[in-house]
């Protein structure tokens, strides 16, 4: 029976739809993020563990209007203080986890870390989309 739940939801059309726009958005906040990134590190010579939570934060914005404006626009809700916190929040353990990659793929491991920054954004994916989508976008927030 719940099982059955579980695959009647992630069938459902609503929830494939969430899911590509939240990836296209995602996609610009990452070009967004990753620009930045490299910006702030090459250009301006910031420390790589600050340029990394900027372009973060920064592109967290764009993704906050993105997804508010296109992706959850069915669900009717506006740019709130509420929904505003939530995503914060949502936004603040992505982020910690992104550090915590970058520090392990790039500090511990020696990877580019353009190459740990690709990682940490697909794996981040996960943490926002579920989050923002089941808590701060979801109907009747």
């Amino acid at each position: 029976m719940i099982r059955d739940k579980i695959v009647q939801f992630f069938q459902s059309h609503r929830f494939l739809v969430d899911v590509i726009r939240f990836g296209l958005v995602g996609v610009v906040a990452s070009i967004v993020d990753i620009g930045l990134l490299n910006l702030l590190y090459l250009k301006a010579s910031a420390n790589l563990y600050v340029a990394t939570g900027l372009a973060f934060v920064i592109a967290s914005v764009v993704a906050y209007g993105l997804n508010n404006r296109w992706t959850y626009k069915r669900l009717g809700l506006q740019f709130g203080a509420q929904n505003l916190i939530k995503y914060t929040i949502i936004g603040t353990v992505g982020l910690v986890l992104t550090e915590i990659i970058m520090r392990v793929l790039v500090g511990n491991q020696g990877l580019n870390y353009n190459l740990a920054k690709v990682i940490a954004i697909f794996l981040v994916f996960f943490w926002n989309f579920f989050g923002n989508r089941f808590w701060t976008f979801r109907a009747n927030a």
